[in-house]
């Protein structure tokens, strides 16, 4: 069994291999991954409560893949010295679920969510670009995602990884996109913003209903693709402290091939296809900034139709799916996501 740590100032390997069997299933309980990690599941509790606690690691609720869902990239050009203003503005906008500060034209990268096109529309027109500050806004509206939420970090072997994985939550070859929360399913959607690993009793005495009514509604939500799970990280301390975006130009006849196995690498948080000649954008994450170079190779071998029309480097994640983030990527706080709050116009 691995040695436990003395001390709990760094991330080390073992965390590293929970945060990666917790990417694989998010709600797993500790007495199913400590015996295939090989540590105790009271061990595996403590590492996990160290993490989330000192704002390391943290698991999120995010929509299923059926849910009624549209989104868009939106990107702002900020008036000189008014980045982490805008910044911080952004973030407090529930349906602006990401952001992050850039190098290169933009100064951020933001994504936007919302319950329909209306809504996305009066966001895009009319809520963000009053934002002060503001000098240039860009938005992009996303058209199909194909890459996942439960992203692999390499530290586990495939036998680890078949017995912590959770059973298929729904068939996601073909995504309706034509379903909808009710108000309590919203309320649990919520309540797992803050925690997406809290217990039933937990959730229970927050929406204010009873411990079996949230299990069987819980469940029922992930089997019906409603609901799903996201882990998290401070992504420097495990061993990934390179982010980046990438804009690519590619035939719409290949857009879905390629977007697709882009979204299958292992450095990849997003691929997502948009309106526009720069179709595809790309988040992705490395060890070291050179490896960039080594992911642009792979995509010019993809084809040699699929142009790089823009690459640019996160400075800062300000805020990501919901955690604002302190300047080395812990989370400090909570900006719930919610497609479906109102919208300001």
């Amino acid at each position: 069994m691995p040695r436990e740590r003395s001390t709990d100032a760094d991330v080390d390997e073992v965390d590293v291999m929970l945060l990666d069997a917790l990417h694989a299933n998010p709600r797993a309980s500790f007495e199913r991954l400590g015996p295939a990690l090989g540590i105790s599941a009271v061990t595996a509790a403590r590492r996990w409560q160290r993490l989330a606690d000192s704002g390391r690691a943290w698991v999120s609720s995010v929509p299923g893949p059926n849910l009624a869902l549209v989104g868009a990239v939106y990107q702002v050009r900020a008036q000189p010295g008014r980045v982490t203003e805008i910044a911080a503005a952004l973030a407090a906008i529930p349906q602006v679920v990401s952001v992050y500060a850039t190098d290169g034209a933009f100064d951020l990268h933001t994504l936007v969510f919302a319950g329909d096109m209306s809504a996305l529309s009066t966001l895009l027109l009319d809520t963000l670009p009053q934002v002060p500050g503001i000098a240039a806004g860009q938005a992009q509206v996303g058209l199909s995602w194909y890459s996942g939420v439960r992203w692999q970090l390499g530290a586990m072997d495939t036998a680890q990884r078949r017995s912590v994985e959770a059973a298929a939550e729904a068939n996601r070859t073909r995504p309706l996109r034509n379903r909808a929360l009710d108000p309590a399913d919203h309320a649990l959607f919520l309540a797992l913003q803050r925690d997406g690993r809290a217990r039933y009793r937990e959730l229970a005495g927050r929406i204010g209903v009873s411990e079996a009514l949230v299990r069987r509604r819980l469940d029922s939500l992930v089997r019906r693709g409603m609901l799903s799970f996201r882990t998290d990280f401070a992504r420097g301390e495990g061993g990934w402290p390179t982010e980046y975006v990438l804009w690519l130009s590619i035939p719409h006849h290949a857009l879905d091939e390629i977007g697709a196995e882009i979204g299958r690498w292992p450095q990849t948080r997003i691929s997502l296809s948009t309106v526009g000649s720069a179709n595809l954008m790309v988040m992705a994450q490395v060890h070291r900034i050179t490896d960039i170079g080594e992911v642009l190779d792979r995509i010019h071998h993809l084809a040699a139709e699929v142009g790089v029309v823009d690459q640019r480097l996160v400075l800062r994640a300000v805020k990501s799916w919901g955690r604002l983030l302190d300047s080395a990527g812990h989370a400090i706080d909570v900006a719930p996501v919610d497609p479906w709050a109102p919208v300001d116009r």
